[in-house]
């Protein structure tokens, strides 16, 4: 890998001699780290490391996360296909861990795909509050549903737009809004060889900075009094990283740096670089220093007092109109074909219109009657004739349900034979381009509910009638997460219909027995190869 001469005369400027000798050391090393990020919303720490079958060391910076032992085919195991963990560059958990969301608040991550820190951010909250995914690439759509939905997060409304669009209509709405930005990428350097060509061509600093003020200026509005504001970066360019905070500190008077923890292997920014050697809420991960390949993040706090009301407890008062509004109209709305094939290839067909419609009696009926022939709690109180048929009921409130994780104020919506399951407290979505909207159910056609694979990963460890739990090393769960069709050994599972396939306890997705066949059901895109 040969570095441009332009960085390496620049590193050599800011750091000196002798750092930046073991700077380019580093970076010249071909020992790439990589780490697993436990997805603590379905499991424990201390329970995946007794049932994950090597020796993890963790990641100094973050207690969910470890490095990847050598020679592991992480991606290849079934404990990554039912969701229990998702695999990061080390350093890039820090930003999650610098924003800490907690359950029941209101999120935006700005520049989401392909799903890292939405992930993190989806595990923290545990489904509980508002989850907002945002990324202004249709064509990175699909990588960021796909993990969204192997984690098991449907507190989540997935959007293509562009930054202005959304802080034109959720004005000091969040209560913490993380700008990953794109960036120049030198910390991309050693693991990518080829964004070294990139970088003197089209991502080098001087082309980003302005789009990265343009992200924070948006994103800045779109944060709630009390709120918090992360910004990150994989770059090493003080122009990408300082000066942007001293310039957002400048032009934002009503923003301060947040204090933030010690963490090992994290080292302080280098305010000194921007002119500001007393600039605080900055922090630095460099190669040469730890076991990552580099990350930038500061944290900016708005002053103000945080509201009281949480996302998932109801609808705050000033939501009640646009709610009224919503079940009225449109919540979805998308023109792109990328974010469109994105839809379409975790749910079915996309909508044109993107409409979401009050659900019929007979597609609930026949969701509910799925759940009670395969043995599963529902992710709903209402059961066929609790309401004569026709009724409008959906904006029903569901009773809460002991040890379910879904929310008993969320509600149904239907969209082209689609069933969905929407979070609570939804905001007005009309005209915004809304490729997910919470959780998808499956589909209703002909008068038979097909379960989405989505709905198996959202599920909590629980019993089912109709399941088959296949060990992690077992050829039958390794022909079934290739997608082939099982032979049934026995009578496993009584008489025909849908069976629920898990491994040590955890749903991975769905298959239907016809006779001693079992047909499987697994997404074939994301099928192992």
């Amino acid at each position: 890998m040969k570095l441009p001469a332009e960085f390496t005369e620049k590193m050599r400027d800011l750091l000196g001699d002798d750092e930046y000798q073991a700077f380019y050391r580093a970076l010249r090393e071909k020992v790439i780290t990589h780490c697993l990020r436990i997805n603590t919303a379905k499991i424990t720490v201390e329970e995946f490391l007794r049932i994950f079958p090597y020796p993890l060391k963790e990641v100094p910076w973050c207690r969910q996360a470890f490095y990847l032992p050598k020679g592991f085919k992480a991606s290849k195991h079934p404990y990554y296909h039912a969701g229990l963990y998702y695999l990061q560059e080390p350093s890039a958990v820090l930003p999650g861990v610098l924003l800490d969301p907690q359950p029941g608040e209101k999120v935006l991550d700005l520049c989401a795909a392909p799903g890292g820190k939405t992930t993190q951010i989806g595990a923290a909250m545990k489904n509980r509050g508002l989850l907002f995914a945002n990324d202004v690439n249709p064509r990175r759509l699909q990588a960021l549903l796909k993990n969204v939905e192997n984690f098991g997060i449907h507190n989540i409304i997935i959007l293509n737009e562009k930054p202005e669009a959304l802080a034109a209509r959720f004005p000091r709405y969040f209560d913490r809004v993380l700008v990953d930005a794109p960036c120049s990428g030198e910390g991309m350097f050693r693991r990518e060889p080829r964004l070294t060509t990139a970088w003197r061509r089209n991502y080098h600093p001087k082309y980003c900075v302005p789009l990265q003020r343009d992200l924070l200026k948006e994103a800045a509005k779109m944060v709630a009094p009390g709120g918090m504001l992360v910004y990150s970066t994989c770059t090493f360019s003080p122009e990408e990283d300082e000066r942007q905070v001293a310039w957002f500190l400048e032009t934002h008077p009503d923003f301060h740096p947040a204090v933030l923890p010690e963490l090992s292997g994290v080292s302080p920014g280098r305010g000194e670089w921007a002119g500001y050697p007393d600039l605080t809420g900055t922090v630095r991960i460099w190669p040469h220093l730890a076991r990552g390949e580099g990350h930038f993040t500061t944290v900016l706090r708005r002053e103000g007092e945080k509201e009281g009301v949480n996302a998932g407890d109801g609808e705050p008062p000033f939501l009640q109109e646009n709610i009224r509004n919503r079940n009225r109209g449109a919540q979805t709305g998308d023109n792109t074909r990328a974010a469109t094939d994105a839809r379409a290839s975790h749910g079915g067909r996309a909508a044109s219109s993107g409409n979401l419609h009050e659900p019929t009696t007979k597609a609930i009926a026949a969701f509910h009657n799925f759940c009670t022939q395969v043995g599963i709690e529902p992710p709903g109180g209402w059961f066929p004739g609790e309401q004569s048929p026709g009724k409008r009921w959906s904006n029903k409130r569901m009773p809460e349900m002991p040890g379910r994780r879904f929310s008993a104020h969320a509600r149904y919506k239907e969209e082209e034979g689609k069933l969905y399951l929407l979070p609570s407290g939804l905001p007005d979505l009309r005209g915004l381009k809304v490729i997910r909207n919470g959780l998808f159910l499956g589909e209703y056609r002909g008068g038979d509910f097909k379960p989405a694979a989505a709905l198996a990963l959202a599920l909590e460890r629980q019993a089912a009638v109709r399941e088959l739990d296949f060990p992690p090393g077992s050829p039958e769960l390794a022909r079934y997460l290739r997608g082939e069709t099982l032979l049934l050994d026995g009578d496993r599972v009584p008489g025909n219909g849908w069976v629920l396939i898990k491994t040590s306890g955890f749903p991975l997705g769905w298959a239907k027995r016809l006779g001693r066949l079992l047909r499987n059901e697994y997404p074939p895109s994301w099928r192992i190869r």
